[in-house]
């Protein structure tokens, strides 16, 4: 089996302004939601993030994703550095990724039947034949 990296993460930080704002507009605080992030993932592996409420899992998520902006560092994908991308780029990586909720009801929409909820990312991502899905 190919275990060649599919995911590798360089010194990922992502930091948000807290506290007062100072004279020229610069917050006096962060919040080191994601603080130096490591690791590499290869094609056959499985991650899975735990850890207490606020501890920056989702944020870790929600910026691998690109859904938020990294403060520092890189995330390499299918050996592309996709920190950097936006607009259409980023949509297409973003279609080879995906997060899973732990929590079901944030995963599964409880008024979709399992067909519905497992065409809608083909539907949304305009991929197979309508008749097909």
């Amino acid at each position: 089996m190919n275990n060649d990296p599919i995911l590798e993460i360089r010194s990922l930080r992502k930091l948000f302004p807290a506290g007062r704002q100072r004279l020229w507009g610069e917050p006096d605080r962060f919040v080191h939601a994601v603080d130096d992030v490591s690791l590499t993932l290869g094609r056959s592996e499985v991650l899975a993030v735990v850890g207490e409420s606020g501890s920056g899992k989702s944020t870790l998520a929600l910026t691998l994703m690109g859904l938020e902006k990294s403060t520092a560092g890189q995330i390499i994908f299918n050996g592309q550095d996709i920190t950097a991308l936006s607009g259409r780029a980023l949509k297409d990586v973003r279609r080879q990724m995906q997060m899973i909720f732990q929590d079901p009801y944030e995963s599964l929409n409880p008024l979709m039947t399992i067909g519905e909820a497992v065409a809608e990312p083909l539907r949304v991502h305009k991929l197979g034949r309508s008749g097909g899905r």
